[in-house]
């Protein structure tokens, strides 16, 4: 499973009403990250304090991310990070959700009020796609080692304000928030760098959101 699939599953409810967990802005920002950071841990792109440097442009064999490489190389101008997220926030539900869904992860339900179309994810086998979050919540509470990609993902769900969603019991949550705060210190300076744009980004995409 990959990081930005991962990352969908522990901020949607894929179990019950195939909604997000957070407002749908904010869950779009943590899925651009997602995608960003599948790219740097294939060792194709890197961040640096606010700005985003292509360091390879190797083909990579999943589509969606083979894409998004692309265009950020085709867009020399750009690299902000931060430009970069408000642009994948775009569709970014959309995508992962559809390379979910041929994976057989999750299906689409849709329904249309006399307003609005509904648009549910539900997951295909509750097991597997309440693992990521559980995992997450067992590595923090038990203090287990974890890899590199689940260290950026234990920053996304940070970043995006997921932690007391994941970590459900108020008990356990001061010695997880405590090893939390080890793993982040553990990540390498571009992870730190991405997660710390992505934070900002939410941060105002909340105030816009209250606002």
């Amino acid at each position: 499973m990959r990081l930005a699939d991962e990352f969908f599953l522990i901020s949607w409810d894929t179990a019950h009403q195939g909604r997000p967990r957070l407002n749908p802005g904010t869950v779009a920002l943590g899925l651009g990250g997602a995608l960003l950071a599948e790219l740097m841990l294939q060792d194709r792109i890197t961040v640096r304090g606010s700005e985003l440097r292509i360091l390879s442009s190797q083909p990579v064999e999943d589509p969606l991310t083979g894409d998004l490489l692309a265009q950020i190389r085709d867009a020399p101008q750009h690299t902000g990070v931060r430009t970069w997220l408000a642009y994948l926030a775009g569709d970014a539900v959309e995508n992962v959700a559809e390379r979910m869904r041929e994976s057989d992860l999750i299906h689409r339900e849709q329904s249309r009020s006399l307003w609005r179309i509904r648009v549910r994810y539900l997951a295909v086998d509750f097991i597997v796609c309440s693992w990521p979050a559980a995992r997450l919540a067992l590595t923090l509470t038990k203090r287990e080692p974890i890899g590199l990609s689940g260290m950026v993902l234990a920053g996304l769900m940070e970043a995006t304000g997921l932690f007391e969603s994941v970590v459900s019991n108020p008990a356990d949550r001061p010695a997880s928030r405590q090893y939390l705060d080890v793993l982040l210190a553990s990540l390498p300076p571009p992870y730190v760098d991405l997660i710390g744009q992505l934070k900002a980004a939410v941060g105002d995409a909340v105030l816009a959101y209250r606002g």
